[in-house]
Order: structure tokens, then C-alpha cells, then sequence
């Protein structure tokens, strides 16, 4: 349903005919409009966010050498696991979230391989249990340098580009695409603001 925006008042000037046609009359005119409900667009946050820690930490660079430290990444890799690492290309697609995946074996690990800016959608693991919606997705705005890990069952989107590709190192399990890719629809997609 529609709802009223707002009303603005404008005064228009006009002429009307009278005995001596020199007389004129102010009318005060309101236009009132009117606009169709749109789903809530998706503005970024920086992962410094701290609605972001319960999704995932994330990855600045660090001088060499450096020993293992509070800025380092906790990974986890299932028991029986072997992990990947791989350069993985990716095609731009419309900034919209359809539908989201996580990842339960796995602690994934990303970061852009050619210094692009990049966003990515995520949404606390225990969010599936209340719906993925507006309300429970966060859209993290990534810089040239940095890189993040993602909590097992965190839920993600993306990498989403402004350029017509690029490329981005991931680390995973070899069968993470085999046996935990784990999917489910938003209540409504999302229009994303990748600014």
C-alpha cells in the first residue's frame, strides 16, 4: 500500500478576468506525493562495527616477522578436514541478496588479491533461526589490504565488486563446496548500496 511522503505548499500567481482584468489572486496549491513501499537498502559498515564480531574478525596486515597474536585469525578446520587455499575469480553481480550460504565445517578466510575495494553481506550464525531479513544482515565495506575470517555458520553473500571482475585468495576446505554448502533464501532480497 502507498503511503504519504510528505505535502509541500507552493504559491502560484494567477490571473483572472474581471470587470477591470487588473485585479489578481494568490491561490495556495498543495501537492501531496505519494510513493510505493520499497524493501530497506543495505548500507555498509566498516568490520571495526561491533555488530560485526559475532560474524567473523577482521584481517589487517602486520609487519614481518610477527609472532601469533591477538590480531591473528583463530581458525578452524573440521577434524577431518584438509584445508584450501586458492585464488578465487569472481565475476560482479548485481548488489542484491537473494539468498545467503555458511559454511559450519570451516572458519573461511577472504581477502581481495588485486587491492580492490569489495563488500561482503553476512548475518550471525543464530540468525537463521529468526529469519534473514533486512534487520539481520550486515553489508561490510572492505579496503585494499584488508581481509576477513568468517565465525563457522557465519551466513555471507558475495564478494560483491564494482569492477567487471576480480580476484580474491580463499581459505576453506577441499570439499566446502561439496558437503557444507549450506543455503537459504532472505524473507525478501535486498538491494545493497556498494558505496
Amino acid at each position: 500500500k502507498p503511503r504519504r511522503l510528505r505535502s509541500y505548499g507552493a504559491e502560484a500567481h494567477c490571473s483572472t478576468r474581471a470587470a477591470d482584468q487588473k485585479r489578481q489572486h494568490q491561490r495556495r496549491i498543495t501537492l501531496t506525493i505519494w510513493i510505493d513501499p520499497m524493501p530497506d537498502v543495505i548500507k555498509p559498515i566498516r568490520p571495526q562495527d561491533p555488530r560485526f564480531a559475532a560474524c567473523g574478525t577482521l584481517l589487517l596486515p602486520q609487519d614481518d616477522p610477527a609472532r601469533f597474536g591477538p590480531d591473528d585469525a583463530e581458525l578452524h578446520f573440521a577434524p577431518d578436514g584438509q584445508p584450501r587455499f586458492y585464488l578465487m575469480r569472481l565475476r560482479r553481480r548485481p548488489p542484491l541478496v537473494a539468498a545467503m550460504t555458511c559454511h559450519h565445517r570451516v572458519s573461511q578466510c577472504l581477502g581481495s588479491a588485486d587491492a580492490q575495494p569489495w563488500w561482503l553481506a553476512v548475518a550471525a550464525p543464530e540468525a537463521a533461526g529468526t529469519g534473514l531479513n533486512a534487520g539481520s544482515v550486515l553489508l561490510l565495506k572492505m579496503l585494499p589490504g584488508e581481509g576477513v575470517k568468517l565465525h563457522p555458520g557465519t551466513w555471507h553473500a558475495g564478494p560483491y565488486v564494482s569492477e567487471p571482475s576480480a580476484l580474491f585468495f580463499n581459505l576453506e576446505l577441499r570439499t566446502t563446496n561439496d558437503d557444507d554448502h549450506n543455503c537459504r533464501p532472505l524473507d525478501q532480497p535486498l538491494p545493497l548500496a556498494l558505496i
